[in-house]
Protein backbone atom coordinates (compact mmCIF):
# COMPACT_ATOMS: atom_id res chain seq x y z
CA UNK A 1 0.00 0.00 0.00
CA UNK A 2 1.63 3.43 -1.14
CA UNK A 3 0.41 6.81 0.80
CA UNK A 4 0.79 10.32 -0.39
CA UNK A 5 0.26 13.14 1.40
CA UNK A 6 -2.45 15.69 0.24
CA UNK A 7 -3.02 19.54 0.10
CA UNK A 8 -5.08 19.70 2.78
CA UNK A 9 -2.93 17.45 5.22
CA UNK A 10 -5.06 14.24 4.99
CA UNK A 11 -4.11 11.11 3.52
CA UNK A 12 -5.02 9.44 0.68
CA UNK A 13 -4.33 5.70 -0.18
CA UNK A 14 -4.06 3.40 -3.25
CA UNK A 15 -4.86 0.09 -2.40
CA UNK A 16 -5.14 -3.05 -5.40
CA UNK A 17 -5.36 -0.27 -8.07
CA UNK A 18 -8.58 1.77 -6.84
CA UNK A 19 -8.25 4.99 -5.12
CA UNK A 20 -9.24 4.97 -0.99
CA UNK A 21 -9.53 8.64 0.77
CA UNK A 22 -8.94 8.45 4.55
CA UNK A 23 -11.20 11.27 6.52
CA UNK A 24 -9.26 14.37 5.95
CA UNK A 25 -8.42 16.65 9.21
CA UNK A 26 -7.92 20.42 9.06
CA UNK A 27 -4.41 21.53 10.55
CA UNK A 28 -6.98 24.31 12.51
CA UNK A 29 -8.78 21.46 14.22
CA UNK A 30 -5.13 19.62 15.27
CA UNK A 31 -4.11 23.46 16.69
CA UNK A 32 -7.07 23.71 18.18
CA UNK A 33 -7.56 20.30 20.18
CA UNK A 34 -3.18 20.28 20.98
CA UNK A 35 -3.63 23.78 22.31
CA UNK A 36 -7.16 22.99 24.21
CA UNK A 37 -5.11 19.73 25.61
CA UNK A 38 -1.89 21.73 26.66
CA UNK A 39 -4.43 24.69 28.27
CA UNK A 40 -6.27 22.12 29.86
CA UNK A 41 -2.95 20.55 31.39
CA UNK A 42 -1.90 23.67 32.66
CA UNK A 43 -5.10 24.98 34.29
CA UNK A 44 -4.74 21.31 35.79
CA UNK A 45 -1.31 22.02 37.43
CA UNK A 46 -1.88 25.52 37.88
CA UNK A 47 -5.04 24.12 40.41
CA UNK A 48 -2.67 21.97 42.16
CA UNK A 49 -0.03 24.18 42.81
CA UNK A 50 -2.08 26.96 43.96
CA UNK A 51 -2.82 24.12 47.17
CA UNK A 52 0.40 22.93 47.90
CA UNK A 53 4.47 23.22 47.17
CA UNK A 54 7.04 21.00 45.64
CA UNK A 55 10.66 20.31 46.71
CA UNK A 56 12.55 22.09 44.47
CA UNK A 57 16.70 21.58 43.56
CA UNK A 58 17.40 24.56 45.94
CA UNK A 59 19.70 24.68 48.30
CA UNK A 60 20.26 26.86 51.58
CA UNK A 61 22.97 27.61 54.56
CA UNK A 62 19.89 25.93 56.43
CA UNK A 63 19.49 22.78 54.10
CA UNK A 64 16.67 22.33 51.40
CA UNK A 65 13.97 24.84 50.37
CA UNK A 66 10.76 24.15 49.39
CA UNK A 67 7.68 26.42 48.61
CA UNK A 68 4.04 27.43 50.05
CA UNK A 69 1.63 29.07 47.59
CA UNK A 70 -0.13 31.44 49.98
CA UNK A 71 -2.95 33.98 48.18
CA UNK A 72 -1.25 33.16 44.79
CA UNK A 73 2.27 34.02 45.97
CA UNK A 74 5.45 31.25 45.95
CA UNK A 75 6.79 31.48 49.57
CA UNK A 76 10.34 29.70 50.08
CA UNK A 77 10.46 27.44 53.29
CA UNK A 78 13.88 26.66 54.51
CA UNK A 79 14.40 23.16 55.93
CA UNK A 80 16.13 19.92 56.52
CA UNK A 81 15.14 16.67 57.24
CA UNK A 82 16.50 13.14 58.00
CA UNK A 83 15.81 9.34 57.40
CA UNK A 84 12.59 10.72 55.39
CA UNK A 85 11.78 13.02 52.42
CA UNK A 86 9.38 16.55 52.06
CA UNK A 87 6.85 15.88 49.72
CA UNK A 88 5.32 18.99 50.12
CA UNK A 89 3.11 21.90 52.15
CA UNK A 90 -0.09 22.10 52.17
CA UNK A 91 -1.74 25.68 53.65
CA UNK A 92 -4.73 25.76 55.80
CA UNK A 93 -5.56 29.16 55.92
CA UNK A 94 -8.58 29.09 57.85
CA UNK A 95 -7.46 26.79 60.60
CA UNK A 96 -3.99 28.23 61.09
CA UNK A 97 -2.29 25.27 59.86
CA UNK A 98 0.59 24.08 57.89
CA UNK A 99 0.44 20.60 57.32
CA UNK A 100 4.55 19.07 55.38
CA UNK A 101 3.56 15.92 54.01
CA UNK A 102 6.87 13.52 54.08
CA UNK A 103 7.95 9.87 53.82
CA UNK A 104 9.55 8.48 56.42
CA UNK A 105 11.43 5.33 55.64
CA UNK A 106 13.63 4.78 59.16
CA UNK A 107 12.08 4.46 62.89
CA UNK A 108 13.23 7.69 63.64
CA UNK A 109 13.63 11.08 61.93
CA UNK A 110 13.67 14.77 62.70
CA UNK A 111 11.82 17.64 60.44
CA UNK A 112 13.59 21.34 60.77
CA UNK A 113 11.74 23.68 58.89
CA UNK A 114 11.59 27.33 59.85
CA UNK A 115 8.47 29.42 59.20
CA UNK A 116 8.14 32.77 58.18
CA UNK A 117 5.98 34.64 60.33
CA UNK A 118 3.90 36.55 57.15
CA UNK A 119 2.60 32.64 56.25
CA UNK A 120 1.85 31.17 59.74
CA UNK A 121 2.76 32.76 63.76
CA UNK A 122 1.73 31.39 66.90
CA UNK A 123 0.70 34.69 69.43
CA UNK A 124 -0.76 34.95 72.54
CA UNK A 125 -1.69 37.44 74.88
CA UNK A 126 0.03 41.12 74.60
CA UNK A 127 0.98 39.63 71.04
CA UNK A 128 3.72 37.96 72.52
CA UNK A 129 4.80 34.63 71.37
CA UNK A 130 3.06 31.42 72.31
CA UNK A 131 3.82 27.68 71.36
CA UNK A 132 2.87 26.19 68.14
CA UNK A 133 0.50 22.86 68.44
CA UNK A 134 2.23 20.15 66.27
CA UNK A 135 0.69 17.12 65.62
CA UNK A 136 2.26 14.02 63.08
CA UNK A 137 -0.63 11.86 62.01
CA UNK A 138 -2.84 12.96 64.23
CA UNK A 139 -1.31 13.02 67.52
CA UNK A 140 0.26 15.10 69.61
CA UNK A 141 4.29 15.27 68.83
CA UNK A 142 7.41 16.15 69.81
CA UNK A 143 8.90 18.85 69.13
CA UNK A 144 11.46 21.84 69.60
CA UNK A 145 11.42 25.54 68.97
CA UNK A 146 15.35 26.09 67.69
CA UNK A 147 15.47 29.73 66.48
CA UNK A 148 12.64 32.75 66.87
CA UNK A 149 13.81 36.29 65.64
CA UNK A 150 11.76 38.89 63.97
CA UNK A 151 10.72 36.99 60.49
CA UNK A 152 10.86 33.64 61.39
CA UNK A 153 10.87 31.07 63.57
CA UNK A 154 12.27 27.45 63.51
CA UNK A 155 10.72 23.99 64.77
CA UNK A 156 12.52 20.76 65.25
CA UNK A 157 9.78 17.85 64.88
CA UNK A 158 10.27 14.37 65.64
CA UNK A 159 8.86 11.29 64.07
CA UNK A 160 8.74 7.55 63.07
CA UNK A 161 8.62 5.49 60.74
CA UNK A 162 5.77 5.84 57.96
CA UNK A 163 4.72 8.96 59.44
CA UNK A 164 2.98 10.69 56.79
CA UNK A 165 1.24 14.02 57.65
CA UNK A 166 2.91 17.02 60.27
CA UNK A 167 0.12 19.40 61.25
CA UNK A 168 1.96 22.64 62.64
CA UNK A 169 -1.28 24.54 63.95
CA UNK A 170 -0.32 28.20 64.90
CA UNK A 171 -2.68 30.92 66.41
CA UNK A 172 -2.77 32.94 62.92
CA UNK A 173 -1.74 32.68 59.25
CA UNK A 174 -0.43 36.39 58.19
CA UNK A 175 -1.28 37.67 54.81
CA UNK A 176 1.29 37.20 52.70
CA UNK A 177 2.29 40.41 50.93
Amino acid sequence: MMLKKTATTGLSGINNGSKTQFPKISLIAVIITTTSSILAAILLVSTISVHSSYAQNSTSAFGEVTSVFVNGKNNPLKYSITTGKLLGVVEDKDKATLIPVISAISDKGTLNIEIPRNILDAKGQSNADAKFVVHVDGKDATFRETSNNPTARTLSIDFNKDARLIEIIGTQATQSQ
